[in-house]
């Protein structure tokens, strides 16, 4: 894959996963993946506004699914699309923990796992070194 595309990829998102928001810095062990919004197999295109910046966590839950059940509703639907929609219609921040406020935001933070445990804990640590949440 072309470094051109990752390090485009990688500024638009401002170094931050596009799913749950933490800078690459944050998880240094961890590489940051150059994410298919939309898997090839589903006709996705492996140009830059099918692209996504995300962490290894985020992208390996992801992995090629477009969809999720909302917890709330029970309804299966579309998961967010960091290329066409905006983080915050969709979640919020409540102190660690991402809230959905939308059934796209709920089914998302289902399927990525952003609420595991260990994914909490990392946001305590970097809200208690006033790291965290990004302002934007």
């Amino acid at each position: 894959m072309p470094s051109a595309l990752r390090n485009l990829v990688a500024r638009r998102a401002g170094h931050r996963c596009e799913y749950c928001r933490l800078h690459e810095g944050d998880l240094p062990y961890y590489p940051f993946h150059l994410e298919h919004v939309i898997a090839k197999k589903h006709g996705g295109s492996d140009g830059p506004s099918n692209r996504a910046w995300a962490c290894q966590h985020c992208n390996l839950f992801k992995g090629s699914d477009l969809s999720g059940r909302d917890p709330a509703s029970g309804r299966v639907v579309r998961l967010f699309n960091p290329r066409r929609q905006k983080w915050s219609r969709h979640f919020e921040w409540r102190g660690p923990f991402v809230a959905g406020i939308t059934s796209t935001g709920r089914a998302t933070i289902a399927v990525l796992r952003l609420n595991a445990a260990y994914r909490v804990e990392t946001r305590e640590f970097l809200i208690a070194a006033g790291a965290f949440p990004p302002r934007s």
